[in-house]
C-alpha cells in the first residue's frame, strides 16, 4: 500500500471515500473530542494533537485540525461502511460543539485525502502550517 509523508493511505486504496471541511474556532480541541470516543472502535489509531488517523477493519477515517477549521476524510471498502464512519465522525462533532447551526456537506474524494476540499475552499499554504493551539 502506498503512503505519503503523513503516513496516510491514498484514497484509491478504498473504493468509497468522502471528505468535508467544517469551520471551527478551536480545531485542535475538536480533533481530540471527536477521535477519542471512537478510538476504542478502531483497530489502530495514529497521530498527534493536530491529526488523528483511525483505522478500522473495513475503512479509515482522518480528522485534521487546520487554522480555522477541521478536515474530515473517510475511506471504506463499501458504501455502508463509509456512511457508518461518516456518522461516527459527525456524531462526535455534534457532541463536541454546542451550536445547533452546524451543517456538514460531504464531497466524494478523489486522489489523496483532502484534495477535493483543498481545491474548493483554500489554496494550499507553502509552509504547511496547521493549527498550533
Amino acid at each position: 500500500m502506498a503512503t505519503d509523508d503523513r503516513s496516510t493511505w491514498k484514497s484509491e486504496t478504498f473504493g468509497h471515500a468522502a471528505e468535508t471541511h467544517v469551520f471551527a474556532s478551536n480545531p485542535c480541541y475538536l480533533v481530540e473530542q471527536i477521535s477519542l470516543p471512537i478510538s476504542n472502535l478502531a483497530r489502530m489509531v495514529n497521530g498527534d494533537g493536530t491529526e488523528r488517523t483511525l483505522i478500522f477493519d473495513e475503512g479509515k477515517a482522518i480528522v485534521r485540525g487546520i487554522e480555522g477549521g477541521l478536515l474530515l476524510w473517510v475511506g471504506a471498502s463499501n458504501l455502508v461502511v463509509r456512511h457508518a464512519l461518516q456518522l461516527l465522525l459527525e456524531s462526535g462533532l455534534f457532541r463536541a460543539r454546542s451550536d445547533a447551526q452546524l451543517e456538514i456537506s460531504w464531497y466524494l474524494s478523489v486522489g489523496k485525502p483532502f484534495a477535493v476540499i483543498e481545491g474548493l475552499f483554500a489554496t494550499p499554504r507553502d509552509d504547511g502550517a496547521r493549527c498550533t493551539s
